[in-house]
């Protein structure tokens, strides 16, 4: 396994165990966790890339925006309580660095 891979799946699980140790809703921590899965999985999105090769000319902006998307749909779901901290917010967009730091690098290979 590349070491890329390592680090990137590594993430994943850092970002889920921070997920798991906050105090959120259940729900908003179901949504969260996957959204991880989808977007920080390096094997899973490689996989996603591939497959949009096809249908878009520019497929790692298509998912870029979609990943996005779904996070401000996650963010949606989460009530007042899940909002009121910075941690999550530090978190929120931590998630979304890492997932364009990991796309970039895919991107660039």
């Amino acid at each position: 396994m590349p070491e890329w891979i390592a680090y990137y799946q590594e993430n994943r699980e850092n970002a889920l165990s921070s997920i798991g140790n906050m105090a959120l809703s259940s729900s908003y921590q179901k949504e969260l966790s996957l959204w991880v899965n989808r977007y920080l999985d390096p094997i899973g999105l490689f996989r996603t890339i591939n497959a949009k090769r096809e249908e878009a000319t520019d497929p790692f902006e298509r998912i870029r925006l979609q990943a996005e998307r779904d996070l401000e749909f996650t963010i949606l779901l989460a009530n007042k309580k899940d909002r009121s901290g910075s941690n999550i917010l530090l978190l929120e967009s931590n998630l979304l660095l890492l997932f364009n730091l990991m796309l970039a690098h895919m991107k660039n290979s």
